[in-house]
């Protein structure tokens, strides 16, 4: 007996031992990709707190601590709650010498503050993985507060930690080097002139033109920094200073010494003197408690305002049916299969079983041609690309260029699309469905996506394109006691893009007309009869617009032209980052400043390049943030 259970004892054992040698075998021959990534260190946008509605940089210092030299590709994707990924994966490949880390950065699409799952995947069809969860723990608290400016000090690798700061610090080396990927950055602290490459110098002077606003301290010495090539421009010597719609600021004493408080206050002062030199009237009392007292309950608003541009695009390639003939053929199928195909069984004397199921089948075949080809047609049987585009100007001839698209096609095939330009960033913007297909982002960028026949697929890219000046002026104006325009003369020298359907400008919290007039080959405005509040365009938010203008579509047929007329006070809007009527009522642009809007059919130069043979057609909104002429007076003739 007690032979019996050491025998028993000893094949337990044997197997045990059998299984422990064959696990570690498999361990041994696996790649060495199953181990080859961690994940040190991760950075959300800018100061990791991100910016719905936008591309954000993020941040990862990866590291292989493997012998093996990594040089594959990887992808990073977003995962719902389930774990399924949703979206295009963005990719990129990486390469890492043994032993060794490097910081590497995607440029994923924040639509949902309190969903921060993703998915950094590699190896064999991507079955290798790391997950990176964000922080969503300040989402409450921004709620309650309302949107917080991101503002960060950037620090150098070499330098010191900044004792004693009260701003967030960011790694310079980690500025994007391209202005696509700036959206999420407002203020800028420096310190010390950057150590940067030609791309990401620009990038920087890129965001600041587009609006930024930097805050100069002195060196160690007390002296201004000494900036060089195409930075050479923030070595202006006075104390605040535009470079495009962006405002620099210079400080005195050092980074320890600057409070939060500090650098509102001399914001303001810089704002007040701008307002002093074109004569402005300062805002009253009554005019900021405004939009105190124009609260909205918009606590019911949600979606993602890029999700509703698309979806309002999309439905620019609507089938139109002939239902009359669906219906009948709907019928007829329906007495075909039943009792069409048990009458036709009883009056066979032969072979019911086989000739029954032929009878079915062979219904089944015609039927489901004949309502392919009567849903085809009811989409044209033409591949469309419809677009829209909101086009900001920066230095020499270049354009910041954030774009939606949906492109149908009749075919389906994998499809690539591409644009001319730099820091091209795709993204589908997609919060529920997988999309087959893969984002290369970047300076030679590219989207690759596999669309089924009699279907679309939409996304979003930003780019900075090139395309010509209008080389817009305010020649003059007059501002009265109440802060409205009485009169103004804008100027271009330039061409001006084909087929302006809209011209407005907002100054203050009122949309203004304009008329047009050529003289000398130039182009000029005035002030039309028009001039409304710009909270008059409420409705253009409101969450049964959608629904509306889909009901609208079904009952009422509109033209290509109609609908992107229809959409164009929502584009103005998007480019404010308006997207709720709160936001709407207490929205007072600076009062130095006009912002000028044209909205004209979409250039060649803008139109994507892809394999979809079809035609492409879309508007673009060309918006000018326009300096006021200064009054000459005593104090600064």
């Amino acid at each position: 007996m007690t032979g019996q259970l050491v025998k028993i004892i000893s094949t337990a054992n044997r197997k045990h031992y059998l299984s422990l040698v064959f696990w570690i075998g498999m361990m041994m021959v696996l790649p060495g990709s199953v181990f080859a990534i961690d994940i040190e260190e991760a950075i959300w946008g800018f100061n990791n707190q991100n910016s719905t509605g936008k591309c954000i940089p993020l941040s990862l210092k990866l590291s292989n601590n493997t012998p093996e030299v990594f040089d594959e590709l990887v992808q990073l994707s977003r995962i719902q709650y389930s774990g399924n990924k949703v979206g295009a994966p963005l990719c990129r490949k990486i390469f890492l010498a043994p032993y060794s880390s490097q910081w590497v950065q995607f440029y994923p699409y924040v639509i949902d503050e309190r969903q921060g799952d993703w998915s950094l995947n590699w190896g064999p069809r991507f079955i290798y993985s790391r997950k990176i969860s964000r922080n969503a723990g300040n989402y409450a608290k921004k709620q309650e507060s309302g949107a917080q400016l991101s503002r960060i000090i950037l620090t150098s690798s070499t330098a010191l930690s900044q004792s004693g700061s009260q701003f967030k610090s960011y790694p310079e080396e980690l500025f994007p080097p391209s202005v696509t990927a700036t959206d999420s950055l407002d203020e800028v602290i420096l310190d010390h002139v950057p150590r940067w490459d030609a791309a990401r110098k620009e990038s920087f002077m890129d965001w600041l033109y587009q609006g930024g606003t930097l805050h100069l301290l002195s060196d160690s010495s007390g002296a201004n920094l000494n900036f060089t090539t195409s930075m050479i421009e923030l070595n202006t010597p006075q104390d605040h200073f535009r470079v495009g719609t962006g405002l620099v600021i210079r400080h005195q004493g050092k980074l320890n010494q600057l409070t939060e408080s500090l650098v509102v206050s001399s914001l303001q002062e810089a704002l007040a003197e701008e307002l002093a030199m074109v004569a402005a009237p300062k805002p009253s009392e009554s005019e900021k408690k405004q939009s105190v007292t124009q609260q909205h309950d918009d606590s019911y608003y949600y979606g993602d305002a890029n999700a509703n541009i698309l979806s309002a695009i999309s439905e620019m390639t609507r089938p139109d049916h002939n239902w009359t003939i669906i219906y009948i053929l709907t019928v007829l199928y329906i007495f075909l299969i039943f009792p069409g195909c048990y009458l036709f069984n009883k009056k066979q004397k032969h072979y019911h079983y086989r000739n029954s199921l032929l009878f079915l089948l062979l219904t089944v075949m015609i039927f489901s041609t004949i309502f392919w080809s009567v849903g085809k047609r009811g989409y044209g049987e033409t591949t469309t690309i419809n677009s829209l585009v909101i086009a900001s100007p920066l230095k020499g001839d270049q354009y910041d260029l954030t774009c939606w698209v949906n492109s149908f096609v009749t075919s389906g095939a994998e499809y690539q699309f591409s644009s001319t330009g730099n820091g091209v960033i795709f993204t589908t913007a997609q919060e529920a469905e997988k999309v087959r297909g893969a984002i290369f982002n970047g300076l030679d960028g590219i989207f690759y996506s596999d669309i089924p026949p009699f279907s679309s697929r939409r996304f979003m890219y930003r780019i900075k394109a090139p395309y010509k000046e209008h080389n817009l002026k305010v020649i003059n104006c007059k501002i009265d006691a109440n802060s409205q325009l009485e009169s103004l003369l804008i100027e271009s020298r330039a061409t001006l893009p084909d087929h302006i359907s809209q011209v407005h400008l907002i100054y203050d919290r009122k949309i203004y007309d304009l008329k047009q007039s050529e003289e000398d080959g130039r182009t000029y405005w005035v002030l039309g009869n028009g001039r409304k509040p710009l909270s008059a365009w409420n409705t253009r938010l409101e969450v049964e617009s959608r629904f509306r203008r889909s009901y609208e579509y079904l009952t009422e047929k509109k033209d290509t032209s109609q609908i992107y007329d229809a959409l164009y006070e929502r584009m103005v809007m998007k480019y404010l980052n308006l997207a709720r009527p709160s936001q709407l009522n207490q929205y007072q642009g600076e009062k130095s400043r006009i912002k000028l809007f044209l909205y004209s059919d979409i250039p060649e130069e803008f139109k994507l390049k892809t394999n979809v043979q079809g035609v492409q057609q879309g508007r673009v909104l060309f918006a000018y943030d326009l300096p006021l002429p200064e009054k000459k007076n005593d104090k600064n003739d």
